[in-house]
Parts: C-alpha cells; structure tokens; sequence
C-alpha cells in the first residue's frame, strides 16, 4: 500500500464490496439477466471476478486498506434451491480462499439461499465457523418472497447464535412490485431503496426482531432512506393502530429496533448533507463506511468522507472502528 499510504489519513474497511464467480456469470448469461456488453459493463464484471492482484491494486490507489466482499449474484436466489446452494457455497469456498490468501486485504460474507432455510442455516455456519467468513449477505427478496416470513426465521436463529450480522443488499424490486418501478436510469438509484426499505419495515413489523433481540442487519445506501422517515413511522405507526382500534403488536417504537437492530453504510451515498443527517438520526456507531467496489468510483467515495466536517475520532469510527467491531474483523 505504499501508492496509497502517501495520500491516506486513515485506515479505511469498505464494507460493501462485490466479487461473483465465473460460475455464476455464466448462468446470468445463459438465461439473458445480464444486460447488453457495453464495455463499462464488462470492465464492471472483469473487477467482480478478480479477488487477487487486480482488486488489490485498485485498492491500493483508492486509499482501501481492506474489503469486506459481498457475492453480486441475486440469480442464486432464485433458481433451483439446490442448484443455488451448491453456487452460494462455491462462492464462499472461493472468498475463503482469497482470504486466507490476503488475510491483512480481504474477508467477507456468506451466501445463501433462503428458499431452503435449513440449508441455508447450515451454510451459514459452515462458512462462519470452518471458512471464517464474517456473517451472512442475501439480495433481499428471493423469488419475491422476503425474510419476515416465519419460514425463514431459522437463519436468524443461526446467525445470532453466532453474533454476525446479515447484510441486506438491493436488487430489482420483487415481481409483484415490478412494473411501477420499471424506469431506466431510476431503478438503482430510487426502486433499489425503496425495495430493501420495505423489506427492513416488513422485518420490524413481523416482530422478528422481538424474537430475535441480539440480532443485526446490516444494509447499505445510507439506510435506503428510512433513517430520514424514522419520527414519521414511529408517529404515524400508532396513529393507524388506534384509528383501526387494534392493539400494537411491537414490544417497542419501530425506530427503537432500527437504532437498536440495524447497522446502516455509505455505500453509494458518500454524500455530506444525507450522511450528516444520517449521523444525526441514529449515531455515529450505527455507521460503516462503504465504498461499493466495483460500481461506484471508490476514490471519489473516498474524498467525499475525508471532506466530511466531523473530528478525527468520528471519523476513525465511520472507516473503520465501526467495521471493526460489527463484523469481528
């Protein structure tokens, strides 16, 4: 990191950070789910691939001393649960191995397949406890069905068992929320947060975090806008209650949970008027720093946070004491 070490205050773990394997792009391929080659698309997809030289280089120029990676690869969820469990463990068989290899660059999450609860609690375990992966990453919805479903609940039951979190990354919003969202150049920037927005609130509404009171979930882009509607939910939630005449079903405010249950990151949104706010709403230990490799332009991530006004122990904070701590690291 000497490129680096030049131009760099501090030490930065950027949390969201894509990878896929080969295996995986070729079934995007195979069932056309991938987009046209442009050439920013396939130098995006060349970067996903490369969990060796390549990223640490990039790394190293970006000022990054170490990634938390995330499988970019949502088809997974989606197939066969048999075929996707198989992938969802090659992939962390892969992310182990670079790790292992780049202990001081690289570590990472593991994927799963909710379709297959029990399995996919089993996967869990065995990336965490044998590959030494550092808790779980899911793309939302699986075949649009999201995880305040109670058939479910034996993954959380695994993870907080082993006190990691679970990552909720975006995707396209579920079939049966679709077509309104269908807008190009929109759906990244505004259906994405939106989609994993809802599925934080259908967590805290089914009462799982109730269930399971030690567990964290992690989620990106500065929250998916709900840190800005937290008062409103809060107020809003018990004025529909009493105007239905039904009796609330949550031990606590909704907010309580998402301050106390979910960690949120920059990823994408390393921007000072919605981080401050951010930081505002629900403290400066509720945030990581994350600068989604390869899809955003990591140096400009970069600067964005080192221009923040905010004092050098916040800040060590938010790159990586943060980091640190949430994910054991």
């Amino acid at each position: 990191m000497a490129e680096a070490a030049q131009h760099q205050r501090y030490e930065r773990i950027a949390v969201e950070e894509g990878f896929t394997i080969p295996e995986i792009v070729e079934l995007q391929r195979s069932r056309n789910v991938t987009g046209p080659p442009t050439p920013q698309r396939m130098e995006v997809v060349r970067a996903l691939l490369d969990l060796g030289a390549g990223r640490i280089r990039a790394m190293d120029l970006d000022g990054i001393a170490k990634q938390v990676c995330v499988l970019a690869g949502a088809i997974i969820q989606d197939i066969d649960p048999v075929q996707g469990s198989e992938l969802a463990a090659l992939a962390n068989d892969r992310l182990a191995e670079a790790a292992k290899a780049r202990p001081d660059r690289i570590t990472g999450l593991a994927a799963f397949v909710p379709r297959d609860p029990d399995r996919a609690a089993r996967e869990l375990e065995r990336a965490v406890k044998t590959l030494g992966l550092k808790g779980g990453i899911v793309n939302s919805h699986s075949a649009g069905e999201y995880l305040d479903d109670r058939k479910f609940w034996p993954i959380f039951e695994a993870v907080q068992a082993m006190d990691v979190p679970i990552y909720i990354h975006p995707r396209d919003p579920s079939p049966q929320m679709f077509e309104p969202f269908d807008m190009l150049g929109f759906k990244v920037g505004w259906s994405w947060a939106v989609e994993v927005g809802t599925h934080i609130v259908r967590l805290i509404w089914s009462g799982v975090f109730d269930a399971f009171p030690r567990l964290r979930i992690v989620i990106g882009h500065m929250g998916e806008g709900l840190p800005f509607c937290l008062d409103r939910v809060d107020n809003r939630y018990y004025w529909e209650l009493e105007m239905a005449g039904a009796k609330p079903g949550l031990k606590r405010k909704p907010s309580d949970y998402f301050r106390e249950n979910v960690v949120v990151t920059t990823s994408g949104m390393n921007f000072a008027p919605p981080l401050l706010m951010t930081l505002a709403m629900v403290g400066i230990d509720n945030v990581l720093f994350a600068a989604d490799y390869p899809f955003e332009r990591v140096r400009d991530s970069v600067a964005a946070i080192d221009a923040l006004p905010l004092a050098d122990a916040d800040k060590e904070k938010l790159l990586h004491r943060n980091a640190t701590r949430v994910f054991a690291l």
